[in-house]
């Protein structure tokens, strides 16, 4: 490694050889740093949540010690909550899927669809632009504000459909209506990056394809699937891995809207994340939000695995 960076500092021709033997050193300070961040925050806080989700408390000793045992209890504990219809568990894996297919299925290819009529530069695209990217620079918690007061009982959207003889109702209160009240959040706030590097990879495409395209009498359907796409592949791909990882581990904007501890709608908007946030929040057994956390790592391993070969199996030349 050592050599490899510094002939890689002796080839460059972009900075002066005093500056980029200077350089070494800053950069055997970020390799430490991510080795560290590695070695603690995955090796062993994931250790250690192995170790407690095969632990089952059992009690006190004389001595108010507390007492575990090697155990599957955790993982038996889970399998038979997700059986149950309406439990805590089943209904947190429902939201889970539904927010990550919202992502893979609506996000995704909205923001790639928007990020061509920028590219395009259609009339307004300065606009839409700015509009739809807004949430991604703007504080979550203070969209989320902004965003709670704007679709609120009295707020200015009741204000605009009472014109109209329409009265809103509680969106994030209602069990009925929170969950899709916030899939629309996510999908608005979720647009914003992606669109961006999708417009930035679209500007790459050389304009010879393109007016290739024109002349040969293709149609906008086919200047973005069979020109662009399959050179923007490299960017829209790895979007989609990143999506993929985030399966369980994210709580979408859960978190965010969250109260003192409780969700939205009560227990109908919970996720898998949140409910493992919520329970090690709440202290005690910590063995059963571990449980659950080592499980779904194990289930998302293979999954990501498995796109990763499809995508590469897709364009063999591009490395995830």
């Amino acid at each position: 490694m050592k050599e490899k960076i510094k002939r890689y500092f002796e080839k460059s021709t972009d900075m002066p050889k005093p500056l980029r033997k200077g350089m070494l050193p800053f950069c055997y300070a970020m390799v430490a740093i991510a080795v560290v961040n590695f070695i603690i925050f995955y090796i062993v806080v994931n250790f250690n949540s192995i170790i407690m989700a095969f632990k089952e408390f059992t009690g006190y000793d004389d001595f108010y010690n507390e007492i575990y045992e090697w155990s599957v209890g955790n993982f038996e504990r889970f399998f038979k909550e997700v059986k149950l219809p309406n439990s805590t568990m089943a209904v947190a894996l429902e939201n889970t899927v539904k927010y990550f297919l919202t992502n893979i299925l609506i996000t995704i290819p909205a923001s790639y669809f928007v990020s061509y009529l920028l590219f395009k530069k259609v009339k307004g695209y300065k606009a839409f632009r700015f509009i739809f990217f807004l949430p991604s620079v703007i504080s979550a918690a203070v969209y989320v504000t902004v965003f709670k007061n704007f679709i609120s009982v009295f707020g200015p959207l009741d204000m605009i459909l009472s014109v109209f003889g329409y009265k809103l109702p509680p969106l994030l209160s209602s069990p009925e209506t929170a969950t899709s009240t916030i899939i629309a959040y996510t999908i608005w706030t979720g647009l914003g990056i992606n669109m961006i590097l999708y417009e930035g990879a679209m500007r790459r495409v050389p304009k010879e394809l393109l007016e290739s395209c024109m002349i040969d009498g293709g149609s906008w359907y086919h200047e973005l699937f069979q020109v662009i796409t399959p050179l923007v592949w490299p960017t829209l791909s790895t979007t989609i891995i990143l999506a993929i990882t985030g399966l369980f581990v994210s709580s979408g904007p859960i978190l965010l809207f969250s109260e003192a501890g409780t969700v939205p709608g009560g227990n109908d908007t919970m996720t898998i994340a949140f409910y493992i946030f919520q329970k090690t929040q709440q202290g005690g057994n910590l063995e059963y939000p571990a449980a659950i956390g080592v499980f779904f790592t194990l289930v998302s391993i293979p999954i990501v695995v498995i796109v990763r070969k499809i995508f590469k199996w897709i364009d063999p030349g591009v490395e995830y």
